[in-house]
């Protein structure tokens, strides 16, 4: 098995995440945001790399939705409402009697107090999870899947304390949940080539709006 199945559910989220491109209302939005951050002051409401880190940022959100969109393509249950005891689960399925918790990082290199609070999310969420009526006498993992690592060893190196190794998981471990074996360089290979034809054609689209 492949990326082939991934790649197909990625491309489809991204023609609904990034639909605002094409009509001009991302940009629109963009230019009458209020001035909230050093990016917002330091590039004019017209700079294209404004418009750029807006569709990084959104790609995060578009890769956890593509691992809900890809457990259940691959015939695994998911939970289409992922809020227990009020609290938002980034990535939740089970594949035969294990429930996978996935708290979704396109970067773990954090200072020491964001370090700290994603750990405590990452612990009420298992808690939630744990205690709520759907996850009765199933037991629950929960991690932190770094989609630009490997592997929760080469995921370690960056983090800091209080993280440990066993709290993280990194793409390639990620996929071989669904007995699929692949190289990280694949992957981001694969989510170049999406960026490419999926979403940089819009970008530029859009600047002649």
């Amino acid at each position: 098995m492949t990326l082939k199945i991934f790649e197909q559910e990625l491309r489809k989220e991204c023609q609904i995440s990034y639909a605002d491109l094409k009509t001009g209302k991302r940009k629109n939005k963009l230019k009458n945001k209020e001035i909230n951050s050093l990016t917002d002051i330091f590039f004019d409401k017209n700079n294209p790399l404004k418009i750029y880190r807006s569709c990084v940022i959104t790609f995060g959100n578009v890769l956890e939705n593509t691992a809900m969109s890809y457990a259940k393509t691959m015939g695994y249950k998911i939970w289409d409402k992922k809020n227990f005891m009020g609290i938002k689960i980034d990535i939740l399925f089970q594949i035969i009697k294990t429930i996978y918790n996935l708290e979704s990082k396109a970067n773990i290199e954090l200072d020491a107090g964001k370090t700290r609070r994603t750990l405590e999310m990452l612990n009420k969420k298992h808690k939630a999870i744990v205690n709520s009526q759907q996850a009765s006498n199933v037991p629950v993992i929960s991690k932190i899947l770094v989609w630009t690592k490997a592997d929760a060893k080469e995921a370690i190196k960056v983090a800091k304390t209080p993280l440990e190794e066993k709290h993280l998981m990194g793409v390639e471990e990620f996929f071989r949940l669904f007995k699929v074996e692949i190289k990280k360089e694949e992957f981001f290979k694969m989510i170049k080539n999406v960026w490419d034809e999926e979403i940089e054609p819009k970008i530029k689209q859009g600047e002649l709006i």
